[in-house]
């Protein structure tokens, strides 16, 4: 993909999230009946999950742009299914390993790409307490294999590499008879979880917590109408670039829901974008001075680490970007992949690890245009290349992405959304 320096402006109606959807595709699959799920995201990681819900049971019965009409045998009716290929989705490998777990017998769990590098034992360990079974072919990743059925009661988890081990165990939870209470350390992503707790609560699951350190959760769900919000994860893309080349808003987010990635609203204020909040929308516009350096932890939201080098290249001074420890596990490095993009730019950059913030990139901005053509590698990594493109917004000269198909995987529409609001894009 070609991008040339452009300038941006417009409305575009973000798409939906990529996280509910995946969450709300295992509910639908856990609640015995007819369930919609309105608004669905349509990528390669959410089909990955629809895909993994169809070998255990579900049947979709209606499929649309706009809306999903699903059928469930229930937890107590899951079909057994030897294999479950779930693509490159870490959030599909993991919600599905726990479900996949309430059957009787053996069930493997593979993908492709980075997944079999993405990190599955502390949910495993688990699973083992509630009287799982498992095989981990590679000491810390997929391939695995999972031999239920777990058993009801409670269990501990080290949620330090995902928050998606405890949201795999509350959905598992709920499809227990009997329910199951969870105690939890080192919980990340911390508003990830409220995600997982919103969906199971609309399809009827009931949720206890004390605060972040443990939840008892308890079913049956129940087949419900559930409408997917706007994602936060693309709208802060679509922002940066409106802070970066003109002015942008983004239609259709909801400024109170937990996803963590709303937290793109403070960093663009605290850089001196021109920011308006409404009630279903979020505008930003670039300063008539330019960015300014800004200083971020990213621990709750760590998909904004690429969105955030961009915007740290192309500002004026130091901005300091921490809490990056996690990103190493990604679909890619994306410590080392922010890295080659800021140095592929020419903008200064470097490590350093501070006491309470862990790993940190700290950024020397150009403080106006990047120079030179530039060949952007997205290291397989859909963040990365919309960070890429962002980047290419404001190149003195056309910039190329490579593997830039990679956006399928979260947000398939991105590079016809950014034409739309006047970039500067060639397919080659």
């Amino acid at each position: 993909m070609k991008v040339s320096p452009s300038a941006v402006e417009g409305s575009v109606a973000v798409p939906p999230s990529k996280s509910y959807t995946h969450r709300a595709i295992a509910a639908g699959l856990l609640a015995e009946g007819e369930t919609v799920i309105v608004n669905p995201l349509w990528s390669n990681d959410t089909l990955a999950s629809l895909g993994a819900a169809e070998k255990l049971g579900l049947e979709v019965l209606a499929r649309d742009d706009g809306r999903l009409l699903l059928r469930s045998p229930g937890a107590a009716g899951l079909s057994w299914a030897p294999c479950l290929d779930v693509g490159e989705s870490g959030t599909s490998m993991r919600l599905f390993t726990a479900v996949a777990s309430l059957l009787d017998k053996p069930v493997l769990v593979y993908g492709r790409g980075r997944l079999h590098e993405r990190p599955v034992r502390p949910l495993l360990e688990a699973l083992a307490g509630l009287g799982v079974g498992y095989i981990l072919s590679r000491g810390c990743c997929p391939p695995h294999v999972v031999r239920g059925p777990a058993r009801a009661g409670s269990t501990v988890v080290d949620a330090w590499e995902s928050s998606q081990y405890l949201s795999a165990l509350l959905l598992l939870g709920a499809g227990l008879d009997g329910g199951l209470e969870v105690s939890v350390s080192r919980l990340e992503s911390r508003p990830y979880v409220d995600v997982t707790v919103r969906v199971l609560e609309a399809f009827g699951a009931r949720v206890e917590r004390r605060g972040y350190g443990w939840f008892r959760v308890s079913g049956p769900l129940r087949p419900t109408v559930f409408r997917v919000p706007g994602d936060w994860s693309s709208a802060s893309v679509l922002l940066a670039a409106g802070a970066i080349a003109g002015r942008v808003r983004v239609e259709g987010v909801d400024p109170g829901d937990p996803q963590p990635d709303r937290f793109i609203v403070g960093v663009l204020e605290a850089a001196g974008a021109r920011v308006v909040l409404g009630e279903s929308y979020v505008e930003a516009g670039a300063p008539p001075g330019g960015l300014q350096g800004f200083s971020a932890c990213i621990r709750d939201s760590p998909d904004l680490g690429p969105v955030l080098a961009a915007l740290a290249a192309l500002a004026c001074g130091v901005s300091e970007i921490c809490c990056l420890d996690r990103l190493r596990l990604k679909e890619s490095d994306r410590v080392e992949a922010m890295l080659d993009l800021l140095a592929r730019s020419r903008v200064e950059a470097r490590l350093s690890q501070r006491p309470r913030q862990g790993l940190c990139i700290v950024v020397r901005g150009s403080c106006g245009l990047l120079g030179g053509r530039v060949v952007y590698d997205s290291h397989g990594d859909h963040r990365i290349a919309m960070a890429a493109a962002l980047l290419g917004l404001a190149s003195r000269e056309p910039v190329t992405v490579a593997d830039a198909g990679a956006v399928s995987k979260s947000y398939p529409g991105f590079w016809e959304d950014l034409k739309k609001l006047g970039a500067r894009i060639e397919y080659l």
